[in-house]
């Protein structure tokens, strides 16, 4: 294998996916609220967020057991998609291929749709998705994700004390965001 920057990158995916709940759907929400035009509310979830990557990253940074796991995760994940059928590491292969063509700077806009919207690049996003549902109801997997997201958690809160604090906010502006509300209003009587 050749050596670059995927097991950091796995790492940073698998803990993605280990703090999904509250970053996935709170920056999805904060997607809705810019269309909706909230601008308050947006720009404090921008800022937790901003502030939830950065603590990430400095946790993970400041704590190589943190990566070795992710890539011990990354690779139960791969070899489960494996053993149901997919071929991950091919698909990967073809995404990083794509990604590096994407970082030529003299690639012009349209070059750079064609390369986004190749049909095998295209296929291999759809068969990496497949492959995540096809495991991800995976007990060891679930298992190696929540030890992950443990261990993620007590690191972040090393670097701030207030992570769980950004965390809970996150969550309750995402749920306001979704009942319609603006936070921070009362609500109707």
């Amino acid at each position: 294998m050749t050596n670059r920057s995927r097991p950091l990158a796995g790492l940073i995916a698998a803990a993605a996916l280990a703090l999904a709940s509250p970053l996935v759907m709170a920056q999805g929400m904060g997607q809705q609220g810019q269309q909706e035009g909230g601008a308050n509310p947006q720009m404090e979830m921008q800022q937790l967020q901003q502030t939830l990557a950065e603590t990430q990253q400095q946790a993970i940074e400041n704590n190589p057991d943190l990566e070795r796991k992710g890539e011990e995760l990354e690779n139960l994940v791969l070899d489960k998609m494996e053993q149901a059928g997919y071929q991950p590491r091919q698909d990967l292969e073809t995404l990083e291929g794509a990604e590096e063509r994407l970082r030529d700077p003299d690639l012009s806009a349209e070059e750079r749709q064609q390369v986004i919207q190749s049909e095998d690049v295209q296929q291999a996003q759809m068969n990496l998705q497949e492959a995540q549902q096809a495991v991800a109801q995976d007990e060891e997997i679930i298992s190696a994700q929540e030890s992950l997201r443990e261990d993620l958690m007590a690191a972040m809160r090393e670097e701030n004390p207030d992570i769980d604090d950004i965390i809970a906010r996150l969550e309750t502006l995402q749920q306001e965001m979704q009942q319609g509300g603006s936070p921070g209003m009362a609500p109707p009587q």
